[in-house]
This record gives structure tokens, sequence and C-alpha cells, in this order.
């Protein structure tokens, strides 16, 4: 009975071990002084509100009521850490959306930003992102 128990313990820790998958993204660097651009930034605020805010935005944004179904959900980007993640991670998650492992084979139903909007514009929501308006 002791064994079986100790083997159960060991494949459940096997399983959740295998399931974390550490996440492989291109380094990248934010240009200089894209954080400050003023006029950029309210372009990006524009370009979230029109592809992004249903999904990622709350009630006052265009949040639709769709977005709540999502497994996994999608992100609240009022949430604290995204001020403080990897800015290359977020411009790769931007570009590559569903397409990139492990969010394809986890479902996820995020769009490939990468062939409609430039690299500065991506870079520009990622700034965004990192500055928007205190949480929620």
């Amino acid at each position: 009975m002791t064994f079986l128990k100790i083997v159960s313990i060991l494949l459940l820790l096997a399983t959740f071990g295998c399931s974390q998958q550490e996440l492989s993204y291109p380094q990248r660097q934010m240009p200089a002084g894209l954080s400050q651009d003023q006029v950029g930034l309210a372009a990006a605020a524009e370009t979230f509100s029109r592809n992004c805010a249903y999904c990622h935005g709350h009630a006052d944004e265009g949040r639709g009521e769709r977005a709540s179904f999502f497994d996994p959900p999608a992100p609240d980007f009022y949430a604290q850490e995204y001020r403080t993640v990897d800015p290359a991670y977020l411009f790769w998650r931007i570009s590559e959306g569903k397409m990139a492992e492990p969010f394809l084979s986890q479902g996820s139903v995020m769009p490939a930003w990468g062939p409609h909007l430039t690299d500065r514009q991506i870079w520009l929501l990622v700034a965004y992102l990192q500055q928007r308006p205190g949480s929620r």
C-alpha cells in the first residue's frame, strides 16, 4: 500500500513538472525614448481600444462578454505584473499570438498581430500596457 502511494505521488510530481513549460522568446530591446513618445502612446491607446479591448479591456473600454469565457482567460493588463514583465515577452506575445507554443496547444484565441502591425506599433503597445492607468 505504501509503495502504491509513493508511486502515485511520484507520478503526480512528474506530471506537474512536465506541465510547467519554460517559455522561450527572442530577446529584444524596446527602442529608446519610446515610453516618452506621447503621440505614439496615444496612437497605441487607440490601437488597444480598436484591437485589444474587446478581450483585454474593462467594461468602460469595450470588453466583450465573450472574453470571460476564454480558457485561459484573457489577461487583465491593469494587473501590476504587466508593469514589470519583460517587454521582449510582451512584444513576442503580441506579435505571435496563438501561433506560439505553449499557447497554440492550450487553445489560445489571441490573434498574431505581427502581420498587421509594424514593430514600432507593437513596441508602442508594449509601452502603453506598461504605463496604463492604475489598477482597478
